[in-house]
């Protein structure tokens, strides 16, 4: 029975299928953030595509960040409606754990980060052992050549600019592409071990306040 996995946080929406063992399908499109408009019908096109149906499912797996304020929202809202209804459990990933885990084999360390709000950008050091979500900072663009120096780091939903391209080892992008069917892979061997997460309590992992909530807080 496979696992669905929803990933929604940058400008690339990404939906997979798979077991613990092994990716069975993927889709990804370029939706520049119109993901609420493509999810559904790129979920099912999933599915058709591989011989099964929502029944079929079981489980999901969905990115949690970080990323995209109102794209994390999205790809959340849809996979606890799915949970909800076929009553199978979900679970949230952060992005960071799904890159670190197909890194790891090639770097003794390495950095990771997001764009967060204007000059500030959600970074992680990753190493053996590593909690992802324990690690990951607020940063300034002016602090990442020095937080950073000569280890490899990767930008994640962004091309590189300004500051990033001072980076003396800067991981490809291709190699930091978030991958629907990696994550809910990760998703399966989670549930294999009895892990999952409370619909209900499920939230994006935000290190840092949205725009929105800046703005209510300042009234």
């Amino acid at each position: 029975m496979p696992v669905l996995g929803i990933d929604s946080s940058t400008d690339k929406l990404s939906v997979g299928l798979a077991e613990a063992d092994a990716v069975i399908a993927e889709k990804m499109i370029a939706s520049s953030f119109e993901h609420a408009s493509h999810i559904i019908g790129l979920i099912d096109s999933v599915l058709t595509e591989s011989s099964y149906s929502i029944k079929d499912l079981s489980g999901v797996a969905v990115a949690i960040g970080p990323g995209s304020f109102t794209g994390l929202r999205i790809g959340l809202a849809v996979a606890k409606g799915i949970t909800v209804a076929m009553h199978i459990p979900i679970i949230g990933v952060s992005t960071f754990e799904v890159l670190s885990h197909r890194l790891s084999g090639r770097f003794e360390r390495f950095y990771l980060a997001a764009p967060a709000r204007r000059g500030e950008y959600y970074l992680c050091r990753v190493e053996p052992e590593t909690t992802i979500r324990e690690h990951i900072a607020l940063t300034g663009e002016d602090e990442l050549v020095d937080k950073i120096g000569a280890w490899p780091a990767g930008l994640v939903g962004r091309e590189p600019s300004g500051e990033w391209t001072r980076i003396a080892h800067l991981i490809p992008p291709e190699d930091l592409v978030i991958s629907g069917g990696e994550l809910a892979r990760m998703g399966a061997k989670w549930f294999g071990e009895g892990r999952a997460d409370d619909p209900a309590t499920l939230e994006p992992l935000y290190i840092a306040p949205s725009q929105a909530e800046r703005r209510f807080g300042q009234k």
